[in-house]
């Protein structure tokens, strides 16, 4: 089965691979627990779970819903609505049943996790305004505010790093995106290099990827670090400040990652808060499963109250652990 890029995480870096692999588990378990507010086991069986991953409809693509839907009737028994996101499937397919090829490769469908549904859905775009999406690359959450204004809002997609930008063009031509601009400015300048207001910013952090780590896979954790999460906690604090500076008044600008750590979730939008008396948060009413309110205490930090109306999910068989707060910066 065709599938969706790969979601954004953090890159190996040169620093913060010390220690051995299971010490380094060990930490990673125990701060994860802590997150939680669960037993040590509990928080490792939470995160060695096998994640299914979820379809979406792509309207851009020219086929009507009616006629795609008809299209996946085979295997129906397989796919299952997803209630809080319209035009998603979770899927759930039989060992070595597979979607058609065609569905992918004229757009019609992108796979991604579940997760990666909710910070376009709390972005709310709406045809007609400018939104930036600050941290685009491989492109699924563009596409999908582009789907959700039906290709008729002024898009500017950017990412950083260089090399994911051919893979952002290519996904964004696939999903018939039409976007204002392809940019690959740094995140935590962004306001040097490019002219507000903007009516709605998305940033989809880069992050440590915890919400990715399967412990059962060593594989997938050989680059978690403390160091690490201190280095990203860092960056995504000057990316809130810089695009927040982009936003017009009563503008709204949604915070995400795909990590668990309070130092790159809570941590960065408490910064904001602080900083910018004009800025505030409002709920994620998405009805999705498992949204638990986030943090707002860590260690021995107490966080902005109003931090309890950003979310996290509880990872899940279709959902990873993820992170969502929305903004509204004061009129």
């Amino acid at each position: 089965m065709a599938r969706g890029a790969k979601r954004k995480g953090g890159k190996p870096g040169p620093r913060g691979q010390g220690g051995s692999a299971s010490a380094r588990r060990q930490q990673f378990l125990t701060r994860t627990a802590r997150v939680f507010d669960a037993p040590e086991a509990a928080a490792e069986a939470l995160m060695s779970q096998g994640r299914r991953q979820s379809l979406r409809f792509n309207p851009l693509a020219g086929v009507s819903r009616a006629g795609f839907e008809a299209g996946l009737a085979p295997w129906k028994a397989g796919l299952t609505p997803i209630e809080w996101c319209d035009g998603a499937w979770h899927l759930d397919l039989a060992q070595g049943e597979t979607l058609p090829d065609h569905l992918f490769s004229s757009g019609q469908a992108f796979i991604q996790n579940a997760s990666s549904f909710i910070p376009a859905l709390a972005l709310d775009p709406q045809p007609g305004e400018r939104i930036l999406d600050l941290c685009a690359a491989p492109g699924g959450k563009t596409s999908h505010i582009a789907a959700l204004t039906g290709n008729a809002a002024e898009i500017w997609a950017n990412d950083a790093l260089p090399a994911r930008l051919p893979k952002l063009r290519e996904v964004l031509d696939l999903l018939h995106v039409r976007t204002q601009a392809v940019t690959g400015h740094p995140g935590q300048f962004i306001d040097r290099f490019l002219e507000g207001p903007f009516d709605r910013i998305l940033i989809d952090a880069q992050c440590t990827g915890e919400g990715m780590i399967d412990l059962r896979r060593p594989a997938s954790w050989r680059y978690w670090s403390l160091e690490r999460i201190t280095e990203y906690s860092r960056l995504q604090r000057k990316m809130l400040t810089a695009a927040s500076k982009l936003l017009k008044p009563g503008g709204v600008l949604v915070y995400s990652t795909c990590t668990l750590a309070p130092e790159e979730n809570e941590l960065p939008v408490h910064t904001l808060l602080s900083r910018a008396p004009d800025m505030t948060l409002e709920p994620v009413d998405i009805a999705a499963p498992g949204l638990v309110p986030a943090r707002t205490r860590w260690e021995n930090e107490a966080f902005d109250p109003r931090l309890a109306h950003a979310r996290r999910v509880m990872p899940s068989r279709f959902l990873e652990a993820f992170f969502v707060a929305r903004f509204r910066k004061a009129g």
